[in-house]
């Protein structure tokens, strides 16, 4: 999945599509959530452990995006807004359940060699792999920045912490994903 960087006229459709389903368009709400649901979605499976409740939640956020859009006083600030909600939903969801008695592992990466035609997707899941095993702090603001591209302005708007601390998040969780992946690739080899 590419981060998504805005274009001046992307931008100014998304307004458009914020602005139309507020008057209650709901085709502008069906584009909004076409342009944004499976990045939510993969930003919510990067938090949650399992599966069927990371779908329960990203359900749950598009409810509360649906009932809360009117209120949205700004159609620019849609994409930070749509992942404060998700982040609040996130984190009210892991303060309900209890605690995950062990965290389940990715299937184990394939050992042995692996062909050239493989190198992009064996990458992938080293990354992915990596992912898991940061804090959850550490993946959100890593997810919010490489894979939304927003940046760290915008992603402690989200969090609700200062943009310095998603500065330093962001050094600490790339220079462990990179020993992570480092570590599995050498171990691999």
């Amino acid at each position: 999945m590419a981060p998504h960087r805005h274009d001046p006229l992307e931008a100014l459709n998304e307004q458009l599509l914020v602005l139309r389903a507020q008057g209650n368009d709901r085709a502008a709400f069906h584009d909004l959530m076409a342009l944004y649901d499976r990045r939510v979605a993969y930003y919510v499976r990067r938090m949650l452990s399992d599966p069927a409740q990371a779908l329960d939640v990203t359900q749950e956020i598009w409810l509360r995006v649906y009932r809360r859009l009117p209120t949205l006083r700004s159609p620019a600030a849609f994409r930070v807004w749509l992942y404060r909600i998700a982040h609040d939903l996130v984190v009210t969801h892991c303060r309900r359940r209890p605690r995950e008695e062990s965290r389940d592992d990715l299937d184990g990466l394939s050992e042995g060699d692996v062909g050239n035609e493989f190198e992009l997707l064996e990458r992938a899941e080293l990354v992915h792999h990596g992912l898991a095993q940061l804090t959850s702090e550490q993946r959100e603001v890593l997810t919010l920045r490489f894979l939304e591209g927003l940046e760290p302005a915008e992603i402690a708007s989200v969090v609700q912490c200062p943009a310095g601390t998603v500065r330093s998040r962001l050094h600490y969780a790339l220079r462990a994903i990179r020993r992570l992946i480092e570590g599995d690739h050498h171990a691999g080899s």
